[in-house]
């Protein structure tokens, strides 16, 4: 939809990016909170470090080994919030005439986007690691998994495979990418929301990944007309990613290079069959002419 007079571009932009501002503010904030409770907890062992910089790396070491429970908290603090944001931009369009009500996806459809969020995982890891491009851009990405997979799998799941994703697809596709539809057409805000969404990750590694999941993820988006269709998507693939990084359950398969390879065109061919389901079946049909939102808000 098209307002009746366009905001600059500093506003549009603004709109952008505090809601992912807010969420790393708000987990900042809890970090520095669960910081200061561990140090409370551990200050006679602390104070007891003679060097100020062993002091720094234990009080690093504290935070990191805890960071699963922030991250869970900061997403936990946020997502009414984000939550409100979204609501709020469905009474922007309501208002403006323009809102447009769909008709709801048949659930078996969700199972499939789920399934495909499993495979497309799967099957762009696998491809990752034929290209070596996890050899070649790996730098960072260590790091930032040593936070997330810490060895403790149900509140991996929780936080990384199911908490993270709802917060994430809140704020990329509900309302980084739907604001963007509300100025520029689809195919163009798809390609700004992923490499949004990449620049955030904070390394190759996975900026190339979340790049293509982005892409997929608002396409999801568009295609159902509801934010559920790309969270699940989202959950599927990082539920799977931190099952294969924190148990056995796939190990033969990395141990095998035929294997590797069955698995690869497994995963492959499900994300073909699920996109297609997606592509020919989905088709919700608009319940009110509110207006259109073709060129945006």
């Amino acid at each position: 939809m098209k307002p009746d007079r366009k905001p600059g571009f500093f506003t549009m932009l603004w709109g952008l990016l505090y809601p992912f501002l807010l969420y790393q503010g708000i987990t900042t904030a809890i970090s520095v909170a669960v910081g200061s409770v561990l140090m409370a907890g551990n200050l006679e062992s602390l104070t007891s470090l003679p060097d100020p910089e062993q002091l720094l790396t234990a009080l690093q070491d504290l935070i990191f080994s805890n960071y699963g429970i922030i991250a869970g908290l900061g997403a936990l603090c946020t997502l009414p919030i984000l939550i409100y944001l979204y609501r709020y931009d469905t009474g922007k369009e309501i208002r403006a005439s323009v809102h447009e009500e769909w008709e709801r996806v048949p659930v078996y459809h969700y199972v499939s986007v789920l399934i495909m969020g499993a495979a497309v995982c799967l099957a762009l890891n696998h491809l990752m690691i034929y290209s070596r491009l996890t050899e070649l851009l790996q730098e960072g990405y260590e790091d930032t998994a040593a936070l997330l997979f810490q060895g403790r799998l149900i509140l991996e799941i929780a936080v990384a495979g199911i908490l993270i994703p709802v917060v994430e697809e809140l704020i990329f596709r509900g309302l980084a990418y739907r604001r963007m539809r509300w100025y520029i057409k689809p195919v163009p805000a798809m390609i700004l929301s992923a490499m949004y969404f990449a620049a955030v990750h904070g390394n190759w590694l996975q900026g190339i990944y979340a790049f293509i999941m982005g892409v997929l993820l608002a396409f999801a988006y568009e295609r159902f007309h509801s934010i559920l269709a790309p969270m699940l998507i989202h959950i599927g693939a990082n539920t799977v990613s931190v099952i294969i990084s924190e148990t056995e359950l796939l190990e033969f398969v990395y141990e095998d290079d035929t294997a590797f390879l069955i698995a690869t065109v497994i995963a492959a061919v499900l994300f073909v069959i699920t996109f297609y389901l997606m592509v020919t079946y989905v088709w919700p049909r608009k319940k009110t002419d509110a207006g259109s939102v073709r060129n945006g808000i």
